[in-house]
């Protein structure tokens, strides 16, 4: 029998759909969570039934008028490094079953791990060789995990919350003629994500397009 995942309830449909796709039952034990109010690193460690350890590259997370943003870390690489293997070691010491997410300080102090699986884990459905939510259902099926790396070294994720009043549609005509790298992703009928990969100008573009379908913005 595969074990409960611990997920937060915003979250919750993205381990459902990666369980559906694979054809694989998963329990879930939905919660809320909350995050670090400053920006910090992250990094999502998953440990399986049969002792496999996947951990996947540190991502920085901050928020900015109440919505979560993530993209890759400018890290020094050897504090990145360091910061891999406390991971690794506070894994085998705690015999950790499932997902935790590992955060610290920009500076690399320990602040807390957390065995929720958050918002700040989005970004994998899109830049990730596999997913947080689809290891997650993996490791509870007794699975071999999937790779971690990275797909791409320039990305940007920010979530959105949309008023239950405001249409959904009208605002993808918009956005998606505005740049059609838009990657806009929903976990309920009114939230989700927007993604968006490039060279530049991605926190302007992005959080433009969460302006645009919470309503701040209407052009």
């Amino acid at each position: 029998m595969s074990h409960r995942i611990k997920v937060d309830i915003e979250v919750a449909a993205f381990i459902s759909r990666a369980a559906e796709s694979l054809g694989l039952e998963v329990h879930l034990d939905t919660q809320t969570s909350s995050l670090p109010s400053y920006e910090h690193l992250a990094i999502v460690a998953i440990n399986s039934a049969s002792t496999q350890l996947a951990t996947y590259p540190a991502i920085s997370v901050a928020k900015f008028c109440n919505r979560i943003v993530v993209k890759p870390t400018q890290a020094d690489q050897e504090l990145l490094k360091k910061l891999q293997i406390v991971v690794n070691e506070r894994v085998k010491s705690s015999n950790q079953r499932g997902v935790a997410t590992y955060r610290f300080t920009l500076n690399g102090e320990f602040i807390e791990v957390s065995e929720v699986i958050s918002i700040d884990s989005v970004w994998s459905m899109e830049y990730a060789h596999t997913s947080v939510f689809e290891n997650a259902v993996r490791s509870a099926n007794q699975l071999p995990l999937g790779k971690t790396e990275l797909l791409t070294q320039e990305f940007l994720v920010m979530n959105f919350d949309v008023p239950r009043n405001l249409g959904m549609t009208e605002p993808f005509l918009h956005l998606f003629a505005h740049d059609p790298g838009y990657r806009i992703v929903k976990a309920t009928s009114h939230t989700g994500y927007v993604a968006l990969q490039g060279d530049r100008d991605l926190f302007e573009k992005v959080s433009h397009a969460v302006d645009y379908l919470e309503g701040v913005i209407n052009e």
